[in-house]
């Protein structure tokens, strides 16, 4: 009797149940996916903040951070700015620290560094990602996406004592990590003036 294809149905069933443990039991994304972006209800960077779905896509018009474009999914591939609430938020793309070429972001780096030149506020720099990885990995890569936002800042003469910058990795996502534009949402750095 040939025991070899016992052998691999085995082992598939093995890595079939191993990958079902790793993404329900340790990354908790086994739901049903909804049909639209959930929103979880943990807060990004304020414990009492809760977050609705239409703070994901505010009117940019109405937004005292000028013309920001609301976040589309058609542009995953590249980073993205929209204004909530009282801050500013850089979407990335996967993987991605490096704020790439973009005018509306250039343009409104710029004028926050001219705003803290003047004025000597303070800002709170803070980086978010996805679900994706191990939490140390992501950990490490919010802090990149955080510090390469302030490197920018420093460069247009902001002083590094002004800047504030930390981490939460996976731990503060806004959306579902289900979907990929929830994904998408979560990988992001917060731009937050005077906290």
């Amino acid at each position: 009797m040939n025991s070899k294809p016992v052998i691999l149905a085995a082992f598939a069933v093995w890595c079939f149940v191993c990958a079902r443990w790793y993404v329900c039991g340790i990354k908790n994304a086994c739901q049903d996916a909804p049909a639209v972006v959930e929103v979880v209800k943990t807060p990004a960077i304020e414990p009492d903040t809760v977050y609705k779905p239409s703070e994901i896509q505010p009117n940019a018009q109405n937004s005292k951070f000028g013309t920001a474009q609301p976040v589309s999914p058609d542009n995953m591939g590249s980073v993205q700015m929209e204004a909530v609430e009282d801050r500013m938020v850089i979407y990335f793309p996967y993987k991605s620290t490096r704020k790439e070429d973009n005018a509306a972001i250039d343009a409104y780096l710029s004028e926050l560094a001219r705003q803290l030149i003047s004025t000597g506020e303070k800002v709170r720099i803070t980086g978010h990602t996805d679900f994706v990885g191990d939490a140390k990995g992501n950990y490490q890569l919010g802090l990149n996406r955080s510090n390469s936002i302030r490197d920018i800042l420093v460069k247009k003469g902001v002083s590094r004592n002004q800047i504030v910058c930390k981490s939460y990795g996976d731990t503060k996502p806004i959306a579902t990590n289900d979907k990929p534009y929830g994904r998408y949402l979560n990988r992001r750095a917060e731009i937050r003036v005077g906290k």
